[in-house]
Parts: C-alpha cells; structure tokens; sequence
C-alpha cells in the first residue's frame, strides 16, 4: 500500500494507463466487511467511482468537492473506493464529506484484493469515473480543480 502511494506521489502520473472504458468486473468490501461486486451497480442510472488515498491532500479537495455538491449526485450511485483501511476510509469521509455518510446512493468501499489499479488504471490519486447506465464511460477526471465538471456529466445521463 504504501509502495503504491509512494509510486503514485513520485510519479504523478502512469502516462500509459487508459482509464477502464467499461467498468470492469469485481469485488471491493464494504466499510462493514460484506463483498460488494461489480454485478450489483445498478443498471438504471450512472454511476460515478471515486478513487483516493487517506493521506493525499489532493482527494482531500476532491472529497471536499464532492461532499459539498451531494445534491448533483443523487441521480447516480457513488463509490468511494480506497486500497485503505476501512476505519481511515470512514474517518476520511467523515471528516472531508460527511454529506455522503448514510446516504442510499453512497457506498464506501475497500479494495482488499488490490483490483482497482490493474481493472480500472487510474493515471493518479484522486481519479473520478463517471459511468452511464450502461456501464460506459463518460468521462475521466484526475485533476481536483477539474472534478467540478463531472457534474455537468451527470446532469446529461
């Protein structure tokens, strides 16, 4: 865990990733340890993934955002996911968006079987998905001063 954040706050970026076109089968945990599997996304409405670290200040803003626009994301399931803990992934959100706790479209989830990266390939911490219906990409957003535009996105689904 901490080789894969060190790799991504050295690098920055991995220029030779292409961000999954399709979301990829497979299986995060939930906060309260149940498997959650890429079958179980909803298949009428978008939705968005929120890839990010706990000790990253940049998905600190993402999350911030994210948190402070809830209202533009009630139309789509959002996935907090984390290769984290899950009492760090909870206290993260608690403390950067505590709008998304217990809400019916928001699940947290943690990456134990380390899939995110090789399925999804996120080119840095944060990354933000936005998903159709269909499981297509939308769009991709890995700079938080840009994450705003996943909203206009998800109005258009």
């Amino acid at each position: 865990m901490l080789l894969i954040c060190l790799f991504f706050c050295l690098t920055g970026t991995i220029e030779a990733q292409t961000p999954a076109r399709e979301i990829p089968d497979f299986t995060f945990f939930t906060v309260e340890g149940n498997p959650f599997y890429s079958r179980q996304i909803p298949k009428d409405r978008g939705s968005v993934f929120s890839f990010f670290d706990v000790t990253c200040t940049h998905c600190q803003s993402t999350m911030k955002t994210l948190g402070s626009r809830y209202a533009d994301l009630q139309r789509v399931s959002l996935y907090l996911v984390t290769l984290d803990g899950r009492k760090e992934a909870q206290d993260f959100v608690k403390k950067y968006a505590p709008q998304l706790l217990n809400k019916k479209n928001v699940t947290i989830l943690i990456d134990l079987n380390k899939e995110f990266l090789p399925k999804f390939q996120p080119q840095q911490y944060p990354s933000v998905y936005v998903y159709n219906k269909y499981r297509r990409l939308e769009l991709y957003e890995k700079d938080e001063r840009k994450v705003v535009q996943i909203f206009d996105k998800i109005k258009g689904l």
